[in-house]
């Protein structure tokens, strides 16, 4: 009875462990803030918010689908009083915690004003385990970090919903 017991607390504590460390740590920047977003939802709170999505419509039953897959969304946004109030360090601290060989870049987009977005891509067994959003413009930086099996051609289904910004998918 022991060994199944040490292995239940071991499979626990892994489980926690292993959902914790797609967590991507921002609090640096709290204090440069003006104002901070952080929203949290994880798999439970996923589930419960797919019970009042509506299966029968096409849409909302893709969106269903896909959460279904997912242990975790976590954004966090920071907005600054003035441009410059974050520094380049301050993206590569960020990008720092994206590393190779389980976190890979796989789009970059630069625009007029400095508004550039990045998705950052985790893998896991061949499998798409985490994806990441950095989005920075002069005076805010946003990080969406999605836990779980992702299924990447239906992930713009979730743009504008849970807190995420749109992907640009067109109807």
């Amino acid at each position: 009875m022991r060994p199944v017991r040490t292995f239940i607390l071991a499979a626990v504590g892994a489980a926690t462990l292993w959902g914790q460390q797609f967590q991507i740590d921002l609090d640096y920047l709290k204090d440069k803030a003006s104002d901070a977003v952080d929203l949290s939802l994880n798999s439970d709170t996923l589930q419960l918010a797919g019970r009042f999505l509506n299966g029968k419509d096409p849409d909302e039953a893709k969106v269903k689908k896909l959460i279904m897959g997912i242990a975790g969304i976590y954004i966090k946004s920071f907005e600054f009083k003035t441009a410059g109030a974050y520094a380049a360090a301050d993206l590569e601290k960020i990008r720092t915690q994206l590393k190779a060989p389980e976190w890979s870049r796989i789009v970059g987009v630069k625009s007029e004003g400095n508004e550039n977005t990045e998705i950052w891509m985790r893998m896991d067994k061949g499998k798409i385990a985490g994806v990441a959003i950095l989005s920075s413009e002069p005076r805010r930086i946003t990080v969406a970090n999605l836990v779980g099996n992702i299924d990447l051609d239906s992930l713009s289904d979730l743009g504008g919903r849970f807190g995420l910004p749109s992907m640009g998918k067109k109807k």
